[in-house]
């Protein structure tokens, strides 16, 4: 596997993508009954933490 830093950008998202879906996976089990009521929040918490993951390694958002 390559180091994170020479990752293509394609690579990157499907790292980012399984990352994301390895954290709802856990929360919902972590949640149970009460992850649907949280789901919006856990979700949008964990994309903003990917944007400033992909930032700090020099990525900048389109504005």
């Amino acid at each position: 596997m390559k180091v994170e830093e020479q990752l293509t950008p394609a690579e990157m998202r499907v790292q980012a993508e399984r990352w994301f879906e390895r954290q709802c996976a856990i929360s919902a089990k972590a949640l149970g009954e009460s992850w649907p009521g949280h789901r919006d929040w856990v979700e949008s918490y964990l994309r903003e933490e990917i944007r400033q993951r992909l930032i700090a390694r020099g990525w900048r958002p389109k504005k």
